[in-house]
């Protein structure tokens, strides 16, 4: 009897015991709930006002407790709490807050603290990662639409890894280095026994505050770079690549150049317009040259390893010289839509990076399109698959008759195609063009010299490695300035294969042309970019990043042979095609023609002021050029 009364009054002491602690838990719980949203919110009297500053420690502090709530564990707490301190890494200013949300995603979705730790750490770490492999290797930081763009036409855009393979290895090593680490993490955060249902409810409502809270803060310095540019310039992107990153998640293109009054650049420029050609028209066969600049800007490369003759103006050239291009190290697609029409891809905006899938379907005036008004049959060729970067439609927006990619080419679908391959299609696709009755206009894009350089050095001729080597200190640079010179050199002797099939046939009259869309990025020899000098020229200086060359030549008996190199900005090279060929000068050409003219062939530093703004103006206003949605 004694014994179950002893029995009866422990388990009553029990009972009130765990509802005492239960109350003190969820007195403690709440207790907690204050404390985070002041750790949260780091209240702070400042010079001006009181107001609410989130610190790393903050919100370190707070996910700590998010972790110790859920699985009263200190371990947790602690791993679960380092990801925001190494904030600044991603973000000077909002680094922590997009650790923070990282992290507590993955902990809502697993309730496991130290894998959400390193999960959400790793996707941050990638995406770095990324974001800094894109700029060694292609000149530009990657930026959420380059994801979106390469992702929409995977086949056709997947091909350019097979020529990267330094990009491939660094990023297959990231990508793996992070699933055996989430593995790891996984398996040392088992899930373990749970406090009672309360602790991961007020646990997960926490985190759901906190992601909310960052998630808000994060897409409000989204939108402020985003509207002011930030990223376009380039501190965006440097500065702050992970925000840059996603503030190109929803930029359409939009006008950007000051409207200017286009009454006097109207008036000079119909002066040109003809609505006859004085003699027949000639064929205009134009090359756009793969990563191809000068090699003699090479500060300390000598003339015998970085001398070529194709930079020399031959017999048949009328002009020739430093071309500015609007882009380093890639975005071929940009510099073959300034060519097409006559603007620079940066007249839109930020949203102009993108401008073959945003910009080239509404193109309603170009080059293309004033060639086939004045009786030219028009034909592109694509040495890759036509849907990369949006090539098949954004050629249809220029105005082609015809569009030919790798496949309808015969050439092997691939990024390392040799020139002599493209040149060679290009020499039969004219021939076939050439027995109609009219002018033909042959737009043809070569591949070979693609990055990377230095990597498949057993092609390149021993002779010219010793050389490069004598030259070069660092073996980096000498392996990629001897790969980059031996492409160089192929390139060379198709032009002169080519020059004499298009030229060669003086019963043809014929315009050839070919020019360097940009730089090579040398992403395994970073230092040669700051080697690169810029030539100055009798009508201005081109910024070295962004020269490359270009040369106009014709079998036409009263051509104007070519003096000095004269600088030339890319959007002035068709009208200086249509005079060369003695083509019918619409009112887009005249306009091309006069600006050039008038700004002494630079449009960025033109010396007359207010036309580089008249001309854009007219082909906005006046022409109607673009209709955009």
């Amino acid at each position: 009897m004694h014994r179950h009364t002893i029995a009866r009054l422990l388990t009553a002491a029990r009972k009130r015991t765990e509802a005492i602690a239960q109350s003190h838990r969820l007195s403690t719980q709440l207790a907690v709930i204050a404390v985070l949203l002041v750790a949260c919110g780091g209240f702070f009297l400042t010079p001006d006002s009181w107001r609410f500053v989130a610190t790393p420690f903050a919100l370190s502090a707070a996910s700590a407790l998010v972790a110790y709530i859920g699985r009263r564990r200190l371990a947790d707490a602690i791993v679960l709490a380092l990801p925001p301190l190494a904030g600044r890494w991603v973000d000077p200013e909002v680094g922590s807050h997009a650790l923070l949300v990282a992290c507590l995603v993955i902990y809502l979705l697993t309730q496991r603290p130290r894998f959400a730790a390193v999960a959400g750490s790793t996707v941050a770490a990638l995406l770095l990662a990324a974001i800094r492999l894109k700029q060694q290797f292609a000149g530009t930081p990657l930026t959420w639409q380059d994801v979106r763009f390469f992702f929409r036409q995977f086949a056709d855009n997947v091909g350019v890894l097979g020529t990267q393979p330094t990009l491939v290895w660094y990023a297959g090593a990231a990508l793996g280095l992070a699933i055996l680490g989430c593995i790891a993490a996984w398996r040392w955060n088992p899930p373990g026994r749970q406090p009672g249902w309360s602790a991961p409810t007020t646990a997960a409502a926490l985190a759901a505050l906190l992601v909310t809270y960052s998630g808000v803060l994060v897409a409000k310095e989204v939108s402020n770079l985003k509207a002011a540019g930030m990223w376009f310039v380039g501190a965006g992107l440097v500065e702050r690549p992970a925000l840059g990153f996603f503030a190109t998640a929803s930029l359409d293109p939009r006008w950007g150049v000051e409207a200017a009054d286009t009454t006097a650049f109207r008036h000079e420029s119909l002066k040109l317009v003809s609505a006859e050609a004085k003699t027949t028209p000639a064929d205009i066969v134009v090359f756009l040259q793969e990563s191809q600049f000068n090699p003699a800007t090479l500060a300390g490369c000598p003339a015998t390893l970085c001398g070529l003759d194709a930079f020399a103006a031959a017999p048949s050239t009328i002009a020739h010289g430093p071309l500015q291009v609007h882009v380093f190290g890639g975005s071929t697609w940009l510099s073959e839509f300034a060519f097409a029409t006559g603007v620079p891809h940066d007249s839109f905006g930020p949203a102009g990076e993108f401008a073959p899938f945003s910009v080239a379907p509404h193109v309603h005036r170009s080059f293309v399109r004033s060639l086939k008004a004045a009786g030219y049959r028009t034909v592109a060729l694509y040495p890759t698959r036509g849907g990369m970067m949006n090539g098949r439609i954004a050629y249809a927006g220029y105005g082609f008759d015809e569009f030919l990619d790798a496949a309808e080419l015969g050439l092997p679908e691939a990024w390392g195609t040799p020139d002599a391959l493209v040149h060679e299609a290009a020499r039969r696709v004219l021939a076939r063009e050439r027995q109609h009755d009219q002018p033909v206009f042959l737009f043809a894009l070569t591949i070979f010299n693609h990055a990377e350089h230095g990597v498949e050095m057993e092609r390149v001729p021993a002779g010219l490695r010793a050389e490069a080597s004598r030259d070069f200190a660092s073996a980096d640079e000498a392996r990629s300035v001897a790969d980059y010179v031996w492409r160089s050199r192929e390139f060379e002797r198709e032009l002169n294969l080519t020059r004499a099939a298009v030229l060669g046939n003086a019963q043809r009259p014929a315009v050839l042309a070919w020019f360097g869309d940009h730089q090579p990025p040398f992403a395994n020899a970073i230092t040669l970019r700051d080697r690169i000098r810029s030539l100055p020229t009798q009508t201005g200086a081109v910024p070295a990043k962004y020269q490359t060359w270009y040369e106009v030549s014709s079998n036409r008996p009263d051509r104007v042979p070519a003096e000095a190199p004269n600088a030339l900005d890319l959007v002035f090279l068709p009208g200086l095609l249509a005079q060369a060929a003695g083509a019918p000068i619409d009112d887009w050409l005249a306009a091309n023609i006069s600006a050039r003219t008038q700004c002494a062939g630079l449009l960025e530093a033109c010396r007359t002021p207010g036309v580089r703004e008249g001309y854009l103006s007219y082909l906005w206003d006046d022409l109607k050029e673009f209709a955009l949605p």
